[in-house]
């Protein structure tokens, strides 16, 4: 609000409930836009479902800078992975895999989440936050799973057909699998983006070669990549983004989202190249509706928040 302020727009923070429908807001509101919070949840006087529609609502009426519900639900969804698996951040072998052939042993959906005597792969869940419902799968010499658990990176041994029934104690719903990406341990990129522009890139370096998720949570380090140093491939994903519309089908990207990227060896032509050398970036995931500007409140993070806030604010104005 302070950084619309700051641009000559009168603003205010509106506080809606049940009753505030698009029609009414529109009426009550009259030559007005409105910009929703990207995290939004269900509240005693307002339900997620209720926002949505209220959202909907505005956005058909033009009136809405943005959030739009279905993109957000769409590009924070694991499920992302498997529909840009063929694209040029995209890596060969994403599975989908739906629910109800997961809960039918008869289905074998385990040869496909991880081949007997195959490589490590990752088992996600479609959403989740800090590596929950995230797991590291390797079949051991005695023909069972290792299993580690990206949100606490605790590890154990299941029997094959045990690996399924534990997943599905955390995990209610589809699913995806994909190959497990060794570069890990030298780190993910986050790009925070606006649209499309990227206003900061930030390393995240694991707490050990072991790990295999990149979360404060589990301990990694975050630094703050200088953009032009970065600018080859700062712009590469700044295209990207640009390019996702029209590969989704999409009208628009949020006015905050974030994108992670891990490495892989190699990058061939159309493909996104990495700063390192000969390693391009593969899509990790993609945050849209779980995701602060700043993680404090200390005076150095308002100052961060608010040069956030005023490039947003610039660009939803355009």
């Amino acid at each position: 609000v302070e950084a619309f302020k700051n641009k000559g727009v009168e603003s205010s923070v509106l506080f809606i409930t049940r009753a505030d429908t698009a029609d009414k807001l529109a009426s009550t509101y009259p030559d007005t836009a409105f910009l929703g919070r990207v995290n939004p949840m269900d509240y005693p006087c307002l339900t997620l479902n209720e926002y949505v529609a209220c959202l909907n609502g505005l956005y058909e009426k033009g009136l809405l800078l943005g959030p739009v519900a279905s993109h957000m639900d769409r590009l924070g969804s694991k499920m992302i992975l498997y529909e840009l698996r063929d694209t040029t951040m995209g890596v060969q072998g994403v599975e989908l895999h739906h629910f109800n052939d997961m809960k039918d042993p008869a289905k074998k959906e385990i040869d496909r989440i991880i081949p007997a005597g195959g490589p490590p792969r990752v088992l996600k869940m479609m959403r989740g936050s800090t590596g929950l419902g995230v797991w590291k799968l390797e079949n051991n010499a005695e023909g069972k799973v290792i299993l580690t658990d990206a949100f606490d990176q605790t590890s154990k041994v299941l029997a094959r057909d045990e690996v399924i029934p534990a997943f599905l104690a955390v995990c209610a719903e589809d699913a995806i699998s994909m190959p497990f990406l060794p570069l890990i341990k030298d780190g993910e990129f986050r790009f925070l983006l606006s649209k499309e522009k990227v206003l900061e890139v930030v390393h995240k370096k694991p707490v050990d070669e072991t790990a295999f998720t990149a979360t404060l949570r589990s301990g990694a380090v975050y630094n703050i990549l200088n953009l032009d140093e970065h600018r080859t491939m700062v712009n590469n994903v700044e295209k990207w983004a640009n390019d996702i519309k029209t590969t989704m089908k999409l009208d628009d990207v949020p006015y905050w989202w974030s994108v992670d990227c891990i490495e892989e060896e190699g990058c061939n032509a159309g493909q996104i190249p990495s700063s390192n050398p000969n390693r391009r970036l593969v899509l990790s995931e993609i945050n849209c509706s779980c995701l602060g500007l700043v993680a404090d409140t200390s005076p150095e993070a308002k100052l961060k928040g608010m040069r956030f806030a005023n490039m947003i604010a610039d660009i939803c104005l355009g």
